[in-house]
């Protein structure tokens, strides 16, 4: 008998939370081979199995959250005894998670069609061959009386193609109707995924387990840390400049897209290292200093969720590095395929509400992070600039940059000349930069 225990998936996770078993009791299973799927903190991940056998118990069931080094399961050989008491759980888990609103209003539909497609209410939704249906998702689909070939039609949003609740209550909403989507002016979101909404409604949706995740994380950062606030302006005509004229040669050259990103995290790199105080954190009354910059950055997910993967010891890599490194980890975030490693160990962190249509934002500090650096959108403006001829106004691109400091070691002097210095980099910054 080899007991399958919760593993640990990072240096400071100590729980996981069970989202899917592949395999049920029962079922026979090779070594390696994936048991089930777990999510820890932000990251999903699936488990292989530890031995290969028959699935003789399982003890813990999906949204369970079980502490690393707990028993999970257990595999026998084909002939041990088989305990089939956890088969009912996945009826269960569909009553108790059946969505706490008002079923919603279904088209009208030619009755002699509707007798033909609906399942009665003896008939049960489940997970094809092909694709998983959670338990809400299932319960959703009875209770609206989909069929099993609806429900195997509706395109899921989710990992691998996985139908959720915004998927099938859309299909629901536009059943019978031929709508068309509603596209955002967002630069980042594409308008194919974008969720059609036809009307507003009355309802509640219990917070998902990343939501939940985050507001903890946000409201225990506030309850940290005396969060500071200062704002700079810098002139980042240069850098459209820059873009514009390599951002071809440098897709073909490198296989990676030119983005500002890259050049924002290489000028705030060096403005780190001359501002080493600000790649610190606390650990009660220490202060502990950083050899290594392990850059945050926060990446939108198509669900709408924040997620910030980390670029480790950013300050050793060349501007190409950063740019692959920004270019690898945001694609896999919004693919859920990051590895738990990936998300831990930031010293310091960069958003950028600016590629939404921000004018600024001001940052809740990432934990134990001591700074975030708030990057606002890039809009051209008239400026006033000196020159030999005196005072003259000309059009310049321009962005706000917002630090949010931990006041209880970065004073507001220290934090005020940082951003100064960022900005001298930034505005300094050249096609040599980009080469290296």
């Amino acid at each position: 008998m080899t007991d399958v225990v919760m593993p640990k998936m990072g240096e400071s996770i100590t729980e996981g939370t069970i989202l899917e078993w592949k395999k049920q009791v029962g079922d026979s299973i090779a070594k390696d081979e994936t048991l089930l799927e777990i999510a820890t903190d932000k990251v999903d991940s699936e488990i292989p199995s530890p031995a290969s056998g028959t699935i003789v118990e399982i003890l813990a069931q999906v949204n369970d959250t079980i502490p690393v080094g707990d028993v999970i399961a257990r595999i026998g050989s084909a002939d041990e005894k088989v305990d089939n008491a956890p088969e009912k759980t996945e009826e269960i888990a569909d009553e108790t998670q059946k969505p706490q609103t008002e079923p919603t209003a279904k088209p009208e539909t030619n009755q002699i069609e509707a007798v033909s497609t609906l399942p009665t209410q003896k008939d049960k939704v489940k997970s094809s061959q092909k694709r998983f249906y959670s338990p809400l998702v299932k319960s959703i689909a009875r209770e609206e009386g989909l069929s099993q070939s609806e429900l195997d039609a509706i395109p899921g949003s989710g990992r691998e193609g996985r139908v959720n609740k915004s998927d099938i209550l859309n299909f629901i909403a536009n059943r019978g109707k031929e709508v068309a989507p509603i596209i955002s002016q967002a630069p980042s979101v594409s308008p194919s995924k974008q969720p059609v909404q036809l009307a507003m409604s009355d309802e509640v949706e219990p917070m998902s387990r990343m939501r939940k995740r985050i507001a903890d994380h946000m409201v225990q950062s506030l309850q940290t840390s005396a969060h500071v606030y200062t704002v700079v302006e810098a002139d980042v005509t240069n850098l459209v400049q820059i873009r514009a004229e390599n951002k071809e040669s440098f897709k073909a050259k490198s296989g990676v897209n030119l983005t500002y990103t890259p050049m924002l995290l290489d000028a705030c790199i060096r403005a780190i290292q001359e501002f080493p105080l600000m790649n610190a954190s606390l650990d009660g009354d220490n202060i502990v200093h950083h050899r290594n910059i392990n850059m945050g950055v926060a990446v939108a997910l198509p669900d709408d969720n924040l997620i910030v993967p980390v670029i480790h010891s950013s300050e050793e890599k060349n501007f190409l590095g950063l740019a692959r490194s920004v270019s690898d980890l945001a694609g896999r975030a919004r693919e859920n395929k990051l590895t738990p490693d990936e998300i831990f160990g930031s010293t310091f962190t960069v958003t950028n509400p600016g590629v939404f249509g921000g004018l600024f934002g001001m940052g809740i500090i990432n934990q134990p992070n001591v700074g975030i650096l708030s990057i606002g959108s890039f809009q051209k403006r008239p400026v006033v600039k000196e020159t030999e001829y005196g005072d003259t106004i000309v059009v310049r691109s321009m962005v706000y940059l917002t630090l949010s400091y931990d006041h209880r070691i970065i004073d507001g002097a220290y934090g005020t000349k940082f951003l100064a210095r960022l900005v001298e980099i930034i505005e300094q910054y050249n096609n040599d930069r980009i080469k290296n």
